[in-house]
């Protein structure tokens, strides 16, 4: 996928995060940086390129499978794995450099108990370990440990900058000058349709053929698909509808994430329209926070996760 195989070597790729990346400049070496880092934001926003792009910087030459190791907090999200796995990782000194970076993307995924017996193991051995947590929702983390490490958030890209980097993006990978010529002004477009969310519009972009007209008939189709509004459907009980919008959303390549925010943000806005559907809407609104909360253990297709959401939905209104 563009998303990984393109990923950012240096500091001077990530685009739109100035203030985690005008620091990581000043860190001459892996001890001038914090005891360990937070790195929060919505999906797409390049923190887990950023906890890259800092090991590649801070160990140098000496990046390697020793010194560098990223695990998923989502799929390892017990306290078994914290005491076990975690800890032999965080006591094993390192070679050739005074720390090593150990990174748990999505530790918003982690247990409570989970959470609170990494925050000792942090603390234990910061002296042999640079930690670098990720974390989509900053207030899933436990406040003992959100104020032993320094936090960065991170926004959605501006579209201006992240067309910028998609243009580079479709140069390393190949794209004629004709269609580079035809696709660019589609670029800040895409970004503002995909929120900022910098992975989505990669994978949108690798989904499409490379035809110069290819790009402008995706995103007019998306257009067409984003102006139908999800609540209206809710308040209405067209639930089907509903449902095969969702599908149509992820067969034309907008991540699971946007179609998620998108649903949420017709639901919200309903609220100043509506007085007298506000009973349904706080309904379908306590349905989605339900559904959010299953997010990091769903074992199945988006499609199915987006059918449970509005089974959930229809359920809870009714």
């Amino acid at each position: 996928m563009w998303a990984e195989k393109i990923r950012p070597k240096n500091v001077d790729e990530l685009v739109g995060q100035n203030i985690f990346t005008d620091d990581l400049r000043k860190w001459e070496n892996i001890n001038d940086a914090p005891r360990a880092i937070i790195l929060a934001g919505p999906s797409g926003t390049g923190k887990t390129s950023a906890a890259y792009v800092a090991a590649y910087e801070l160990l140098g030459d000496s990046f390697n499978e020793h010194n560098f190791t990223i695990t998923n907090g989502s799929d390892e999200r017990g306290i078994d794995f914290i005491r076990t796995e975690l800890k032999k990782l965080m006591r094993i000194k390192p070679i050739d450099v005074e720390r090593k970076i150990v990174v748990i993307d999505e530790a918003d995924g982690l247990t409570p108990s989970a959470q609170d017996a990494a925050r000792q193991i942090i603390e234990t051995y910061s002296h042999n370990a640079l930690v670098i947590l990720t974390a989509n929702e900053l207030e899933k983390l436990r406040p003992a440990i959100q104020s032993r490490c320094t936090v960065y958030n991170f926004r959605p890209v501006v579209p201006s900058i992240g067309a910028g980097r998609l243009w580079e993006v479709l140069r390393e990978v190949g794209a004629t000058d004709e269609v580079l010529e035809a696709w660019t002004p589609h670029l800040i477009p895409l970004v503002e349709m995909m929120q900022g969310d910098m992975r989505g519009c990669m994978n949108l972009l690798e989904s499409v053929s490379p035809e110069k007209e290819s790009l402008g008939k995706r995103l007019e189709h998306l257009s067409n698909l984003e102006s139908e509004d999800g609540a209206e459907f809710i308040l209405d009980g067209r639930y089907m509808k509903l449902r095969n919008s969702l599908h149509k959303k992820l067969n034309e390549g907008m991540p699971l994430r946007s179609v998620m925010r998108k649903l949420y943000y017709d639901v919200e806005k309903q609220f100043s329209r509506n007085e007298s559907d506000k009973d349904k809407l706080f309904d379908a609104m306590a349905a989605y926070g339900q559904i959010m909360d299953k997010k990091y253990v769903w074992p199945m297709s988006d499609k199915a996760f987006c059918d449970y959401m509005v089974a959930t939905i229809r359920k809870e209104v009714k």
